[in-house]
Protein backbone atom coordinates (compact mmCIF):
# COMPACT_ATOMS: atom_id res chain seq x y z
CA UNK A 1 0.00 0.00 0.00
CA UNK A 2 1.32 3.52 -1.06
CA UNK A 3 0.17 5.84 1.78
CA UNK A 4 1.23 8.85 -0.01
CA UNK A 5 -1.44 8.15 -2.06
CA UNK A 6 -3.44 6.76 0.65
CA UNK A 7 -4.04 9.88 2.76
CA UNK A 8 -5.18 12.90 -0.40
CA UNK A 9 -7.78 9.93 -1.50
CA UNK A 10 -8.84 8.80 1.73
CA UNK A 11 -9.88 12.39 2.14
CA UNK A 12 -11.58 12.44 -1.30
CA UNK A 13 -13.69 9.33 0.03
CA UNK A 14 -14.88 11.21 2.17
CA UNK A 15 -15.97 14.12 0.87
CA UNK A 16 -17.56 11.72 -1.42
CA UNK A 17 -18.92 9.85 1.72
CA UNK A 18 -20.94 13.13 2.80
CA UNK A 19 -22.53 12.93 -0.83
CA UNK A 20 -23.71 9.30 0.18
CA UNK A 21 -24.96 10.69 3.08
CA UNK A 22 -27.58 12.81 1.28
CA UNK A 23 -27.95 9.92 -1.54
CA UNK A 24 -28.74 7.81 1.88
CA UNK A 25 -31.26 10.02 3.73
CA UNK A 26 -33.19 11.27 0.73
CA UNK A 27 -33.64 8.69 -2.00
CA UNK A 28 -36.12 6.25 0.57
CA UNK A 29 -37.95 9.53 1.03
CA UNK A 30 -38.42 10.46 -3.03
CA UNK A 31 -36.53 13.85 -2.26
CA UNK A 32 -34.36 15.74 -4.57
CA UNK A 33 -30.48 14.61 -4.29
CA UNK A 34 -29.45 17.91 -5.35
CA UNK A 35 -31.92 20.83 -4.11
CA UNK A 36 -32.10 22.00 -1.60
CA UNK A 37 -28.59 22.80 0.28
CA UNK A 38 -27.50 20.08 3.15
CA UNK A 39 -29.61 21.00 6.02
CA UNK A 40 -30.25 19.42 9.70
CA UNK A 41 -32.96 16.99 9.35
CA UNK A 42 -34.31 18.16 12.78
CA UNK A 43 -35.03 21.63 12.39
CA UNK A 44 -33.74 22.35 8.58
CA UNK A 45 -31.20 24.83 9.22
CA UNK A 46 -28.83 25.35 6.63
CA UNK A 47 -25.53 23.64 7.11
CA UNK A 48 -22.43 25.71 6.24
CA UNK A 49 -19.53 24.93 4.17
CA UNK A 50 -17.15 25.02 7.42
CA UNK A 51 -19.59 22.73 9.21
CA UNK A 52 -19.80 20.37 6.83
CA UNK A 53 -16.31 18.88 6.63
CA UNK A 54 -16.08 14.90 6.25
CA UNK A 55 -15.93 13.68 9.88
CA UNK A 56 -13.78 16.31 11.54
CA UNK A 57 -17.11 18.53 11.57
CA UNK A 58 -19.08 15.85 13.36
CA UNK A 59 -16.12 15.16 16.05
CA UNK A 60 -15.87 18.91 16.51
CA UNK A 61 -19.38 19.71 16.94
CA UNK A 62 -19.56 16.48 18.90
CA UNK A 63 -22.52 15.05 16.91
CA UNK A 64 -25.13 17.65 17.44
CA UNK A 65 -26.73 20.08 15.08
CA UNK A 66 -24.54 23.66 15.66
CA UNK A 67 -28.04 25.40 15.54
CA UNK A 68 -30.88 23.30 17.58
CA UNK A 69 -28.37 21.11 19.15
CA UNK A 70 -30.41 17.83 18.33
CA UNK A 71 -28.15 14.71 18.04
CA UNK A 72 -26.71 14.12 14.78
CA UNK A 73 -26.69 10.16 13.54
CA UNK A 74 -23.76 8.45 13.66
CA UNK A 75 -24.14 7.08 10.06
CA UNK A 76 -22.52 9.97 8.81
CA UNK A 77 -19.27 10.23 10.34
CA UNK A 78 -19.09 6.33 9.58
CA UNK A 79 -20.31 6.57 5.93
CA UNK A 80 -17.35 9.31 5.38
CA UNK A 81 -15.04 6.85 6.73
CA UNK A 82 -15.82 3.84 5.21
CA UNK A 83 -16.31 5.68 1.89
CA UNK A 84 -12.44 7.14 2.75
CA UNK A 85 -11.20 4.13 3.23
CA UNK A 86 -12.21 2.41 0.58
CA UNK A 87 -11.03 5.09 -1.89
CA UNK A 88 -7.74 5.26 -0.12
CA UNK A 89 -7.29 1.38 0.23
CA UNK A 90 -8.11 1.72 -4.12
CA UNK A 91 -5.76 3.96 -5.49
CA UNK A 92 -3.04 3.14 -3.25
CA UNK A 93 -3.27 -0.45 -3.54
CA UNK A 94 -4.77 -1.39 -7.07
CA UNK A 95 -4.41 -0.59 -10.96
CA UNK A 96 -5.30 3.36 -11.07
CA UNK A 97 -8.24 1.64 -13.81
CA UNK A 98 -9.41 -1.03 -11.20
CA UNK A 99 -9.28 1.25 -8.09
CA UNK A 100 -11.48 3.69 -9.78
CA UNK A 101 -13.92 0.97 -10.90
CA UNK A 102 -14.05 -0.42 -7.62
CA UNK A 103 -13.82 3.16 -5.52
CA UNK A 104 -17.57 3.81 -7.36
CA UNK A 105 -18.91 0.18 -7.69
CA UNK A 106 -17.91 -0.17 -3.59
CA UNK A 107 -19.56 3.64 -2.89
CA UNK A 108 -23.04 2.54 -4.56
CA UNK A 109 -22.79 -0.60 -2.80
CA UNK A 110 -22.35 0.87 0.32
CA UNK A 111 -25.55 3.06 -0.41
CA UNK A 112 -27.62 -0.19 -0.91
CA UNK A 113 -26.29 -1.70 2.30
CA UNK A 114 -27.30 1.37 4.32
CA UNK A 115 -31.01 1.86 2.99
CA UNK A 116 -31.55 -1.42 2.82
CA UNK A 117 -30.75 -1.82 6.50
CA UNK A 118 -32.72 1.49 7.30
CA UNK A 119 -35.81 0.48 5.09
CA UNK A 120 -35.27 -3.24 4.16
CA UNK A 121 -35.71 -1.86 0.45
CA UNK A 122 -33.33 -1.39 -2.60
CA UNK A 123 -34.33 1.29 -4.57
CA UNK A 124 -34.23 0.16 -8.53
CA UNK A 125 -32.18 3.30 -9.81
CA UNK A 126 -29.25 1.95 -7.67
CA UNK A 127 -29.46 -1.77 -8.95
CA UNK A 128 -29.67 -0.39 -12.52
CA UNK A 129 -26.60 2.18 -11.49
CA UNK A 130 -24.32 -1.00 -10.21
CA UNK A 131 -25.40 -3.04 -13.09
CA UNK A 132 -24.41 -0.28 -15.50
CA UNK A 133 -20.87 -0.01 -13.49
CA UNK A 134 -20.07 -3.91 -13.73
CA UNK A 135 -21.13 -3.97 -17.60
CA UNK A 136 -18.80 -0.81 -18.18
CA UNK A 137 -15.82 -3.13 -16.40
CA UNK A 138 -16.53 -6.11 -18.48
CA UNK A 139 -16.44 -3.62 -21.88
CA UNK A 140 -12.69 -2.66 -20.73
CA UNK A 141 -11.53 -6.18 -19.62
CA UNK A 142 -11.78 -4.93 -15.92
CA UNK A 143 -13.91 -7.44 -15.12
CA UNK A 144 -13.34 -10.95 -16.66
CA UNK A 145 -16.81 -11.86 -19.03
CA UNK A 146 -16.40 -15.31 -18.93
CA UNK A 147 -16.52 -15.44 -14.51
CA UNK A 148 -18.52 -12.70 -14.83
CA UNK A 149 -21.44 -15.18 -16.59
CA UNK A 150 -20.75 -18.01 -14.57
CA UNK A 151 -20.94 -15.58 -11.74
CA UNK A 152 -24.27 -14.69 -12.47
CA UNK A 153 -25.50 -18.42 -12.24
CA UNK A 154 -24.39 -18.62 -8.82
CA UNK A 155 -25.34 -14.86 -7.78
CA UNK A 156 -29.46 -15.74 -8.87
CA UNK A 157 -29.32 -19.13 -8.72
CA UNK A 158 -28.27 -20.22 -4.78
CA UNK A 159 -30.63 -17.36 -3.73
CA UNK A 160 -33.30 -18.21 -5.69
CA UNK A 161 -33.37 -21.69 -4.85
CA UNK A 162 -32.81 -20.86 -0.92
CA UNK A 163 -36.00 -18.66 -1.49
CA UNK A 164 -37.81 -21.61 -3.04
CA UNK A 165 -37.37 -23.99 -0.60
CA UNK A 166 -38.14 -21.26 2.04
CA UNK A 167 -41.50 -20.79 0.66
CA UNK A 168 -42.51 -24.46 0.09
CA UNK A 169 -41.06 -25.18 4.07
CA UNK A 170 -42.57 -21.86 6.16
CA UNK A 171 -45.13 -20.20 3.29
CA UNK A 172 -42.81 -16.83 3.61
CA UNK A 173 -40.00 -15.50 1.26
CA UNK A 174 -36.87 -15.44 3.07
CA UNK A 175 -35.27 -13.03 1.04
CA UNK A 176 -36.42 -10.18 -1.58
CA UNK A 177 -36.49 -9.70 -5.30
CA UNK A 178 -34.35 -6.81 -4.62
CA UNK A 179 -31.71 -9.55 -3.35
CA UNK A 180 -31.74 -11.20 -6.52
CA UNK A 181 -30.94 -8.12 -8.30
CA UNK A 182 -28.07 -7.26 -5.92
CA UNK A 183 -26.77 -11.16 -6.41
CA UNK A 184 -27.19 -10.65 -10.20
CA UNK A 185 -24.40 -8.02 -9.90
CA UNK A 186 -22.85 -9.01 -7.38
CA UNK A 187 -21.97 -12.38 -9.17
CA UNK A 188 -20.83 -10.37 -12.41
CA UNK A 189 -18.36 -8.57 -10.36
CA UNK A 190 -16.81 -11.51 -8.31
CA UNK A 191 -17.35 -14.29 -10.56
CA UNK A 192 -18.62 -17.98 -9.20
CA UNK A 193 -15.72 -19.00 -6.43
CA UNK A 194 -16.00 -15.98 -4.97
CA UNK A 195 -19.36 -15.15 -5.30
CA UNK A 196 -20.19 -18.70 -3.18
CA UNK A 197 -17.82 -17.64 -0.50
CA UNK A 198 -19.67 -14.48 -0.35
CA UNK A 199 -23.03 -16.48 0.05
CA UNK A 200 -21.44 -18.59 2.81
CA UNK A 201 -20.25 -15.67 4.47
CA UNK A 202 -22.75 -13.34 4.56
CA UNK A 203 -25.51 -16.21 5.58
CA UNK A 204 -23.01 -16.65 8.73
CA UNK A 205 -22.85 -13.74 9.28
CA UNK A 206 -26.52 -13.13 9.43
CA UNK A 207 -27.17 -16.16 11.84
CA UNK A 208 -24.78 -14.83 14.26
CA UNK A 209 -26.68 -11.39 14.23
CA UNK A 210 -30.03 -12.95 14.49
CA UNK A 211 -28.89 -15.41 17.44
CA UNK A 212 -27.57 -12.27 18.79
CA UNK A 213 -30.36 -9.92 18.38
CA UNK A 214 -32.67 -12.86 19.64
CA UNK A 215 -30.42 -13.77 22.94
CA UNK A 216 -30.91 -9.98 24.20
CA UNK A 217 -34.89 -9.44 22.51
CA UNK A 218 -36.19 -13.17 23.04
CA UNK A 219 -36.98 -15.68 19.80
CA UNK A 220 -38.55 -14.67 16.79
CA UNK A 221 -38.58 -16.74 13.94
CA UNK A 222 -40.93 -14.51 11.71
CA UNK A 223 -38.00 -11.47 12.69
CA UNK A 224 -37.26 -9.81 9.52
CA UNK A 225 -33.41 -8.97 8.62
CA UNK A 226 -31.56 -7.27 5.45
CA UNK A 227 -30.00 -9.48 3.59
CA UNK A 228 -28.80 -7.08 1.52
CA UNK A 229 -25.81 -4.96 3.76
CA UNK A 230 -24.48 -8.30 4.82
CA UNK A 231 -23.83 -10.06 1.22
CA UNK A 232 -22.31 -6.34 0.45
CA UNK A 233 -19.95 -6.77 3.23
CA UNK A 234 -18.85 -10.19 3.18
CA UNK A 235 -18.47 -9.58 -1.15
CA UNK A 236 -15.92 -6.73 -0.63
CA UNK A 237 -14.13 -9.34 2.15
CA UNK A 238 -13.71 -11.72 -0.40
CA UNK A 239 -12.74 -9.44 -3.08
CA UNK A 240 -9.86 -7.63 -1.30
CA UNK A 241 -8.96 -11.25 0.75
CA UNK A 242 -8.61 -11.94 -3.13
CA UNK A 243 -6.40 -9.43 -3.99
CA UNK A 244 -3.84 -10.60 -1.09
CA UNK A 245 -4.19 -13.67 -1.90
CA UNK A 246 -3.11 -13.55 -5.22
CA UNK A 247 -0.74 -11.17 -4.38
CA UNK A 248 0.53 -13.84 -2.16
CA UNK A 249 0.96 -16.63 -4.29
CA UNK A 250 2.65 -14.51 -7.12
CA UNK A 251 5.20 -13.27 -4.88
CA UNK A 252 5.70 -17.34 -3.65
CA UNK A 253 6.06 -18.03 -7.45
CA UNK A 254 9.04 -15.12 -8.36
CA UNK A 255 10.70 -16.35 -5.61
Amino acid sequence: MDWIIFYPLFVMGAIVGSFLNVVIYRLPRNESIIHPRSHCPQCKAPIQWYRNIPIVSYLIQRGKCAECKSQISWQYPIVELITGLIWGWSFSTLDPQLALFFSILGSVLLIIAWIDGQHMLIPLVLSVTALTIVILAIGLNIVSWRNALLGVLVGVCIPAIVMGVMYLSTKRIGMGFGDLQLGLILGLWLGPFKMVAALLLASLLVIIVWAGISLRSGWDRNRPLPFAPYLIVSSCLVYIAGYYQSDFIAGILLT
